[in-house]
């Protein structure tokens, strides 16, 4: 393992935190009600704290006595940016980075005591366990924000991981329990677990998972982490081995590329857990008496469990439908209004309202036979209805990766939502939700579209019923069967339309009334809703 290479002392630098003592004086005039200028005096504080030297147990005494108010204004200020459309607007990004910096100041400030442990100083050396433990708990704080707020995590920060748990096992202290009060649920840690836990977080796909399922999942991993093993040698499993390279930048895997510095993990114990709980729900034992949490229901709690199995226990399956690499351009758009814009080709008016023709009109007649139509072409810049140009990476018959590159204008994206992608060799619209969304540094907009198996046609809906009087249509989509996927016609509805056995008027060509049966797919702004024809 190579010599640690941090940040040099200055002389000139004059931080009011120096010890504990300091520290717990400093704070109490920290306006800690005001999350965001807390943030700001604690990353200067600490700025200024991280190159000034001092002996390394009171730089640690220091550091711990701040931790809970960092970690305080931190999750408080996370709630400006997880949770939210991508990709971030200017104030969230500043928020965001922020809050990683403050994140990274605590790391640096807790590496500073790793490295005069490593050189050998006694006085600090009993408390090394402590110390690999934060600094590889802080770490995982920074790729957890990363995951709460769908951003890349960074090579670097994989390193940092692999290089922390690698100075736990040079100092021997790897598995020596450590206590952190600072957690929700158990207090008992170790630099092995800290390690694990965000290995874990990184391996359940954070992309796909929603802000309630990510938070879950890191409750899980608080309890759950230290029931993997890090060994230098592969378990025995029918598997191939999960493998954590420490001399890496990459999230371990099954299959992977050759590790220079193998770990494995034997996930065996968290396996059976998994499959034990699984087992006990399906037979209807409540989530809360199998220590899942009293917010945790079914079938939802069920099924992210069978997900993160599949993740953290199984090799990697093969897709069902094979995708291709591809680097066609596309054309995307997202709202209801904004798709059947595109996909009718004309402003959506009321069915069978007729409106008696304005003098301007009549002139227009008179001069060109017809309306002019420049004001339903000058509908999409009006009403914000652009299309947007992205990319695609690569493709199959379900589904499209996509990225849209910072300097292409676009609009806001959000788990769960309903998008229409044309691409360039291809006449007609499909529609798909979007799954997974990720955004890097540079700006660029990833996305992972599951495609809504049918044709798709503009129509349009309106409620009945005897308390519904003069009710308007809405804008809403329609969906071919497809005999192959066992897929019937179906109804693309705004969200929040469906009720069981709900009878609504649908427009096509004429007025017709259908009969809601199920709905086959939700998502954050549609319900995709199978129906019957009422004669």
């Amino acid at each position: 393992m190579k010599g640690m290479q941090l940040p040099g002392f200055s002389a000139d630098a004059a931080p009011e935190v120096i010890d504990a003592a300091s520290a717990k004086a400093w704070l109490e005039n920290v306006p800690l009600a005001n999350v965001a200028a807390a943030q700001q005096l604690l990353l200067a504080q600490l700025q200024q704290f991280n190159r000034y030297e001092t002996k390394a147990v009171s730089r640690l005494a220091a550091l711990e006595a701040l931790r809970e108010a960092v970690q305080f204004v931190e999750i408080e200020q996370a709630r400006r940016f997880s949770n939210r459309a991508l990709p971030m607007g200017e104030a969230e990004s500043a928020v965001f980075d922020d809050t990683l910096a403050l994140w990274d100041a605590m790391h640096l400030g807790y590496q500073h005591c790793l490295q005069a442990a490593i050189a050998g100083d006694a006085a600090i050396s009993g408390q090394a366990a402590l110390v690999c433990q934060r600094a590889l708990l802080y770490t995982g704080l920074k790729m957890f924000h990363c995951h709460r707020a769908y951003r890349q995590v960074a090579p670097r920060e994989w390193r940092a991981l692999h290089e922390g748990y690698a100075r736990a096992e040079e100092l021997g202290v790897a598995e020596d329990s450590v206590k952190d009060y600072l957690n929700r649920d158990v207090n008992e840690t170790s630099p092995r677990i800290a390690y694990v836990r965000a290995l874990l977080l990184g391996m359940a796909n954070p992309n796909e998972l929603s802000q309630r399922q990510l938070t879950f999942v890191a409750f899980l991993l608080e309890r759950w982490a230290e029931k993997v093993e890090v060994v230098r040698e592969a378990p025995e499993e029918d598997v191939p081995p999960l493998v954590a390279d420490l001399e890496s930048e990459l999230c371990p895997e099954r299959e992977g590329p050759k590790a220079a510095a193998p770990r494995y993990l034997d996930v065996r114990r968290l396996a059976k857990s998994l499959r034990n709980r699984i087992g006990l729900l399906r037979k209807g034992e409540s989530p809360a008496k199998l220590a899942l949490g009293e917010d945790c229901v079914q079938p939802s709690c069920e099924q992210l469990l069978v997900y993160l199995y599949r993740q953290w226990c199984q090799a990697k399956q093969p897709r069902a439908v094979e995708r291709k690499r591809v680097t066609d351009v596309a054309q995307a758009c997202n709202d209801m209004g904004a798709i059947h814009y595109y996909i009718s080709g004309h402003v959506f008016k009321q069915p069978g309202e007729s409106k008696e023709i304005t003098a301007a009109q009549r002139d227009q007649i008179a001069a060109f036979g017809r309306v002019s139509t420049r004001d339903d072409d000058d509908y999409s810049v009006v009403h914000g209805y652009l299309l947007e140009h992205w990319q695609i990476q690569d493709e199959s018959a379900q589904g499209l990766k996509l990225v849209r590159r910072a300097g292409n204008p676009g609009k806001r994206y959000a788990h769960g939502q309903l998008i229409a992608v044309r691409p360039a060799d291809s006449k007609s619209f499909m529609l798909g939700q979007v799954r997974w969304l990720m955004q890097n540094d540079a700006g660029d907009l990833f996305c992972g579209v599951r495609l809504l198996p049918g044709l798709p046609a503009a129509t349009a809906v309106r409620a009945t019923g005897l308390n519904v009087f003069h009710a308007k249509y809405v804008q809403a989509l329609s969906l071919t069967g497809v005999t192959s996927l066992n897929s019937p016609p179906s109804l693309v509805l705004p969200a929040g339309w469906y009720k069981p056995r709900r009878v609504v008027e649908v427009y096509v060509e004429n007025h017709v009334r259908v009969l809601l049966t199920d709905v086959t797919d939700r998502g954050n702004d549609y319900e995709r809703c199978t129906y019957e024809m009422i004669a």
